[in-house]
């Protein structure tokens, strides 16, 4: 469940960019002989839900039914004691409380005759709503490169969205300082600074003591802090997320040899979209959102398949560099190029120590 502030911003998101990309969902749909699009949503798969809507899905599991003439509604489990805010936050033309959202779904588009629903991530969809959408003479086909192919190339929201959520990332972990000793006093200045700056959520991953491993993990109480430790810090702004990995050092010459290793991460994401260019470091893993989930593995050193990345796009970039001393745990956002120009930091990674 979200626990930061969801609201619907009308200056940093109008409702005429949640038009366009109607628009442009129905025109895609029409070329693919597509009824109607029917996004699913829960509260780890809400990236397609409010990149059409502008909501983000806080609770419970839902769909977004996109019809192929009129505008979006949305079917959802949550009481309707909430479903007022809801549409005052989010461009949509009805909320509607359902037990059974997969044939409420199928009700909504079964007036056309043999309807075709696309569905993206068809996988990922619970069982039970697919087989209620499949009632009434309704055909159900995969809509993942339908909704994939018009996220391809983020439109200007989204990236200012994802910039945004890039600087609060580097600001907040620039409050973590090496001379902590207490993970859960470090773990509470990164999140407390970040739910201030107005993220709506924050996830806090830490390797303790890298020279005991490089597992980075939500605490659960608190820890010792070993001689180097890493943070992951995962933020979300309006419904956008990146990441971004900090390692910090108690002795200097292990802390410049951290910032030689930053700066050679830089230099190689800078070569993106090639992915073989990652491949010199021992592991590295690059993050983006296609669909539904806002942070999909898209490739990586331990991925045996790698997903294309689209120029112009942007991904989260997470990697290791072994120093001298020991591992370097470190990522940030990068936005991808277009037209052979090279990748870019959306917020640098180096921090003063």
């Amino acid at each position: 469940m979200r626990r930061g502030l969801i609201s619907w911003s009308k200056t940093e998101l109008p409702a005429s960019v949640l038009d366009a990309r109607v628009k442009r969902a129905q025109a895609a749909m029409g070329a693919a002989g597509v009824d109607a699009l029917a996004i699913y949503s829960d509260p780890a798969r809400t990236a397609g839900a409010s990149w059409l809507t502008g909501f983000v899905p806080y609770w419970n599991r839902g769909v977004v039914v996109l019809p192929r003439d009129g505008n979006p509604m949305l079917l959802t489990g949550m009481s309707k004691r909430v479903h007022g805010w809801i549409q005052k936050n989010s461009h949509l033309e009805e909320v509607a409380y359902s037990t059974s959202i997969g044939t409420d779904v199928a009700a909504r588009v079964s007036a056309r005759k043999g309807a075709v629903v696309a569905v993206p991530d068809i996988g990922s969809v619970p069982g039970g709503i697919l087989d209620g959408i499949a009632g009434d003479g309704v055909s159900v086909v995969d809509g993942t490169q339908l909704l994939a192919g018009l996220r391809t190339v983020p439109d200007p929201s989204e990236l200012s969205f994802a910039f945004k959520a890039a600087t609060l990332a580097r600001v907040a972990l620039a409050r973590a300082t090496a001379i902590e000793s207490d993970a859960a006093t470090l773990v509470g200045l990164v999140d407390g600074e970040a739910r201030r700056l107005g993220a709506e959520e924050v996830y806090v991953a830490l390797a303790p003591d890298l020279a005991r491993g490089t597992s980075l993990v939500r605490l659960e109480g608190t820890a010792a802090l070993g001689t180097s430790f890493a943070l992951r810090l995962s933020l979300a702004y309006k419904g956008v997320w990146v990441r971004m990995t900090r390692t910090l050092a108690r002795d200097e010459s292990v802390a410049a040899e951290i910032a030689a290793a930053t700066e050679r991460f830089a230099a190689t994401v800078a070569l993106l979209p090639r992915l073989d260019a990652l491949d010199d470091l021992p592991y590295w893993l690059v993050e983006g959102c296609r669909t539904l989930m806002p942070l999909q593995p898209l490739a990586g050193s331990m991925l045996p398949d790698r997903l294309a990345l689209a120029p112009g796009s942007y991904v989260s970039v997470q990697a290791r560099i072994d120093t001298t001393h020991g591992p370097a745990l470190i990522g940030a956002p990068v936005l991808l190029g277009r037209d052979g120009d090279t990748a870019a930091l959306m917020a640098s990674p180096l921090f003063e120590t």
